[in-house]
């Protein structure tokens, strides 16, 4: 029995050395807000909510893959991995969350902040699922709910992201940018398609008028965003997906969330860029994490107006960004801009010169 538990005790150490070594970080974990809303969206909608927890898995694996394996073939991601995921896991998703420490034990060593503050923002998701699929709740409850849930996202300043809009030179102007979605069109591509369905499932949950029209038009969403899987890269989001072009409905009602969820979304290309650009030296990568981080959390660094950010949305074009998640005809949208193209916008979102393709 003692060497037993000695082997458990030596199992779990390997898992999760995070807990020991990086105590220095200063990071320490939070859960929901009490509500009794939570949970509702994974009770009525586990074919949408599971998904998420797949999402979860490929966030992981692509920086640990990125930071222990960097001079691996782009095969291990784009094929070995991605096709892990998009044959298997996506269509048999986890019934609940996952461990990240346990997927992504190194990286979550190198930046243990910048993994604090996607977990944050991801409770902040789903509580935000929770609260616009609760029948029980009136429009004006829903109102009330979310405007606490805001609250209590940004009582966590050393985690929250910025409630201003951020300009995308901060994603694709920098010295390290652009690397990941070069060298990884296809997982790339399969990100910008996480973020469409992460966005776009709130617009059905806001526009429906009844509970059966909020489940068919979820179940639509949700099937919209497997349609973009077979033949990838071509029908995923040729740009980054934006919550005021994807779901401008609950970008309008709610624009504090659909901002942190855009600057949510834009620094996760960063840290792909950054672990991916084999001219960052990997004593200097977790450096730019933390600088990047912190460009996010504050109010300061390349801000727009919100008007701006609006403008920019959707000057990037819908049909680019993967379509709108309801309302959309059967074909997936054409994109009018090649993969990756790159625009630049000044802070009231009018673009400067016109834009560059990679």
């Amino acid at each position: 029995m003692k060497r037993f538990l000695l082997l458990c005790a030596l199992l779990l150490a390997q898992l999760f050395p995070l807990r020991v070594q990086a105590q220095w970080s200063r990071v320490y974990d939070q859960f929901y807000m009490p509500a009794e809303h939570n949970f509702v969206f994974r009770r009525d909608y586990p074919a949408a909510d599971r998904l998420f927890n797949a999402f979860d898995y490929g966030h992981a694996i692509l920086y640990e893959k990125l930071w222990t394996r960097p001079d691996a073939p782009t095969s291990l991601l784009e094929t070995r991995e991605y096709e892990f995921l998009t044959t298997r896991l996506l269509n048999h998703p986890p019934k609940l969350p996952l461990v990240e420490e346990a997927i992504e034990p190194m990286y979550a060593r190198l930046a243990p902040e910048a993994k604090a503050m996607f977990e944050w923002a991801h409770l902040l998701h789903r509580q935000v699922y929770d609260v616009l699929a609760d029948e029980r709740l009136s429009d004006a409850a829903k109102h009330a709910e979310l405007t606490r849930l805001e609250r209590y996202y940004f009582t966590r300043r050393d985690l929250a992201f910025s409630a201003q809009p951020k300009n995308m030179s901060l994603m694709q102007e920098q010295p390290y940018s652009l690397a990941f979605r070069q060298r990884y069109p296809k997982f790339n591509g399969l990100i910008w398609a996480y973020h469409w369905l992460q966005v776009g499932l709130y617009e059905p949950l806001v526009v429906g008028q009844t509970s059966a029209e909020r489940q068919a038009l979820v179940a639509g969403t949700v099937a919209r965003f497997r349609q973009m899987l077979p033949g990838a890269p071509e029908g995923y989001p040729t740009v980054m997906p934006m919550t005021a072009a994807i779901a401008p409905t609950f970008a309008s009602r709610w624009p504090t969330l659909a901002i942190v969820f855009d600057n949510l979304h834009s620094m996760h290309d960063v840290i792909s860029d950054i672990l991916a650009n084999p001219e960052v030296p990997r004593s200097g990568k977790r450096a730019l994490i933390l600088k990047a981080a912190a460009a996010y959390r504050d109010d300061t660094t390349e801000v727009m107006t919100v008007a701006g950010w609006r403008k920019m949305s959707l000057a990037m074009g819908i049909e680019n960004q993967g379509g709108p998640s309801v309302g959309f005809l059967p074909p997936l949208p054409t994109p009018t801009m090649a993969r990756g193209a790159v625009m630049k916008h000044d802070k009231d979102g009018n673009m400067i010169g016109g834009h560059h393709d990679h």
